[in-house]
């Protein structure tokens, strides 16, 4: 493992951002006074801005530990499983969605005002990607997925496993994954993130989870547009529709929940062998030379 990882200061990304979010938050609020205008075009501008901060600070933060970003990046193998690990990333979509259905069916006998904000919610962002459709999609499906990889999967993830081990390094980095798209899918986003992480371990090559991210991220977008072309249906209809058929999906991600598990644990005790068994024998080079 590099420990140059571990020397990048991520609170100079988090600063960045901040100081980024402020002055977009200023500009949005004197635009919209000042044109009166539809904040859609602003909004979509305001996310490339956003990630936009994110590459200027992995190219700074490369330069600065005499790295390259470009580095990362290795020719596809067939070792590399690509095919498998696609198959594995629309089943975990499947997984992902019953997960969100499931939450939605609690939510609606447990917390019946709260699931009718989170569909509204859902109704607005459906419309925004419709009405953005073009650049929604060349940010959602090209632009986040490179990125979020190279800061995650590239980067947080080398930093955190070199200082506190494989499974820190993949437990909280999605975690922060997670937390940081902050909608009702922040399960799948976590277990995405787990096996994303586990992808880039086994190949590392960085093409691997930045594909299967952006498969990931093509389906639901593309679920999003044909979502937004159906029949509307009222709140308390949808509601209904949950309430009858949400034990079921619950029974599918509980079921997959267990098979990811098992799967994700697997793979990390076969990455520490690995990770051990490099040691021993850059150890016993070492020790031989001398």
């Amino acid at each position: 493992m590099d420990n140059r990882f571990a020397q990048m200061k991520f609170r100079y990304l988090i600063l960045w951002y901040v100081l980024a979010v402020g002055i977009l938050i200023f500009s949005g609020i004197t635009y919209s006074i000042g044109t009166g205008g539809s904040m859609t075009g602003f909004i979509t501008f305001s996310q490339f801005v956003l990630y936009g901060v994110a590459i200027l600070w992995l190219r700074r933060a490369y330069h600065k530990h005499d790295m390259s970003v470009k580095d990362l990046f290795k020719p596809i193998q067939k070792s590399n499983g690509i095919g498998k690990k696609a198959l594995f990333t629309i089943y975990h979509l499947t997984f992902s969605l019953a997960a969100v259905t499931f939450i939605f069916y609690l939510f609606s006998f447990l917390l019946p005002d709260f699931l009718i904000e989170m569909l509204e919610d859902g109704d607005a962002t459906q419309s925004f990607v419709s009405a953005t459709s073009i650049p929604s999609f060349f940010l959602i499906v090209l632009v986040a997925p490179i990125v979020e990889e190279l800061v995650f999967r590239g980067t947080l993830l080398q930093k955190l496993r070199y200082k506190y081990g494989n499974v820190a390094g993949i437990v909280v980095s999605s975690a922060i994954f997670s937390l940081i798209h902050m909608n009702s899918g922040m399960i799948g986003h976590f277990t995405l993130g787990v096996f994303l992480s586990i992808f880039y371990l086994q190949t590392k090559n960085i093409w691997v989870p930045i594909i299967c991210h952006a498969l990931n991220n093509l389906l639901a977008f593309s679920g999003f547009l044909v979502d937004s072309g159906s029949t509307e249906t009222s709140m308390a209809e949808a509601i209904t529709e949950i309430q009858q058929v949400g034990q079921y999906f619950g029974i599918y991600a509980f079921l997959s929940l267990i098979f990811l598990v098992w799967l994700a644990v697997s793979q990390i005790k076969k990455l520490n062998s690995k990770d051990k068994r490099s040691m021993e024998t850059t150890e016993g080079v070492n020790l031989s030379s001398n």
